[in-house]
């Protein structure tokens, strides 16, 4: 600015300079997403062009947040704002394996979940003991382990009473079809009352148990 004294004064004309800083944009580089409970590392108090200031609020590593950058006093910057999005984990679904009998073959399981999720198993697969088996998902998923259970039930031998010796000819009572340890299934071949026989019991299908026999002695 130029002061120019007025006529009649007996002055110089003086000059005098008034700097305006231009206001400054804080920039900082964008957060990627990140999957919830993942770190979140802090955010820099000093932009890419150097301005320092403060954040708010607190970081949350569980839900996506717009976080506010308020410039420290003296300086000629604006307020500035930066979304960090966080995806929620998502739980890995799958079909429940219907329980097994000892020996019997064990399908493996699928390395994509019902919902997409991919990964990988373990323990390894075991035909001979109920066991508990654990999804791991694949690393750059939003996804958490999940646990299924396979029910190996074990080979039961059906247990029956003896049938007392017989005369030829005298009545022969149907033999059990579920024996006295809860196995339920057929005979086979069917009742003679005039000649001593060994009757096969054959266990219904899904109960795991052995074929047992019978011999009904008949005099």
């Amino acid at each position: 600015y130029t002061f120019t004294p007025n006529t009649g004064e007996c002055a110089n004309t003086q000059t005098l300079t008034i700097g305006v800083n231009p206001i400054i944009v804080p920039s900082f580089s964008p957060v990627s997403p990140i999957c919830s409970g993942e770190n979140l590392s802090s955010l820099p108090t000093t932009s890419n062009n150097g301005i320092s200031g403060t954040w708010s609020p607190a970081l949350d590593n569980t839900t996506t947040t717009t976080y506010t950058f308020t410039p420290n006093t003296g300086q000629c910057a604006t307020v500035e704002t930066l979304t960090i999005n966080v995806t929620p984990n998502e739980v890995p679904t799958f079909a429940a394996v219907a329980p097994i009998c000892t020996g019997e073959i064990l399908n493996p399981f699928p390395t994509t979940s019902s919902n997409g999720i991919t990964g990988t198993w373990s323990p390894g697969l075991n035909n001979t003991s109920t066991t508990t088996y654990t999804f791991t998902p694949d690393a750059g998923q939003c996804a958490t382990n999940q646990t299924s259970t396979i029910t190996v039930n074990p080979i039961e031998t059906p247990n029956f009473a003896a049938v007392a010796p017989i005369c030829i000819g005298d009545v022969l009572s149907p033999l059990p079809t579920t024996s006295t340890n809860g196995i339920a299934g057929t005979w086979s071949p069917t009742l003679n009352n005039t000649a001593t026989t060994t009757y096969t019991f054959t266990p219904n299908t899904g109960e795991c148990a052995t074929p047992q026999t019978l011999t009904i002695t008949v005099n």
